[in-house]
């Protein structure tokens, strides 16, 4: 009888332990699976300073045909610069008549976008403030240690307007800025997005 037991005891064990076994694999294989390449998916960029690829949609190229020509001297500042705030969002641009620039910027703190990596001469703000001048070149972050602008009595640029100040115009779309001058060069700004060309 106690033969019979411990025999019964014995494939009982070894029934339990294949089972336990069992569970343990195919859970490990579904846990491991989850970690295997899923075909099609393009792996995460491996540079620790890449440049951030956006949504083309995201980045403004012109201006509506039906835009409307806002007048000059509504944005007119007390120092003689043309300033204003882009529609709802928390960017603004500056233009500078006598040195020929406009520059848009934000607080570090608005931007959802990747950091941009500084040159090595920058070890300021970097990524933030964006200038494009009359002259020619493309736009170009600037090295800051501080706000261009204070912005706190611009009126707002909004959706559908463009203001032009010499020869560089900028519009916006929602809360992102686009200035370009007569040669194609622009820059873009916003909480979500840049360009620079």
């Amino acid at each position: 009888m106690n033969l019979i037991v411990s025999a019964a005891h014995r494939l009982y064990s070894l029934t339990v332990r294949r089972k336990f076994l069992t569970v343990t694999v195919i859970g490990l294989s579904v846990a491991l699976t989850g970690c295997a390449a899923t075909p099609g998916k393009i792996p995460t960029n491996t540079n620790p300073t890449p440049v951030q690829q956006f949504d083309p949609s995201l980045i403004p190229t012109t201006a509506p045909a039906d835009a409307l020509k806002v007048e000059p001297a509504i944005f007119l500042t007390s120092v003689g610069e043309y300033g204003f705030r882009v529609g709802s969002g928390p960017t603004w641009c500056t233009f500078n008549p006598d040195q020929q620039f406009v520059i848009c910027e934000q607080n570090e703190a608005d931007a959802t976008y990747d950091a941009v990596s500084p040159p090595s001469s920058c070890k300021l703000s970097y990524g933030y403030q964006s200038k494009l001048t009359e002259a020619g070149k493309a736009g170009t972050f600037t090295c800051s240690s501080g706000l261009y602008a204070d912005p706190a009595h611009y009126q707002s640029l909004n959706a559908g307007e463009t203001l032009t100040v010499g020869n560089l115009t900028c519009f916006v779309t929602d809360i992102t800025a686009r200035c370009d001058n007569q040669n194609g060069n622009y820059i873009v700004l916003g909480p979500e997005v840049w360009a620079l060309g």
